[in-house]
């Protein structure tokens, strides 16, 4: 996870696991998701959409 994601939970008080918990998948594929192992767009979009960034905030070393 990086500096960016880091703040963003903070900002809404949240973990990964309560974003797992709302998005109904295992805590540890969000870590992977936030890492960048996994890349699937449509959950980005989720998690963008929960913690009110956008995608080029929270993987900001990503080149589309």
């Amino acid at each position: 996870m990086n500096r960016n994601q880091r703040i963003a939970l903070a900002e809404k008080d949240l973990q990964v696991k309560d974003i797992g918990n709302k998005l109904n998948k295992h805590s540890a594929y969000i870590t992977n998701v936030l890492s960048g192992r996994f890349k699937p767009k449509k959950l980005r979009e989720q998690i963008c959409e929960i913690l009110e960034k956008p995608e080029s905030y929270l993987w900001p070393n990503e080149s589309k």
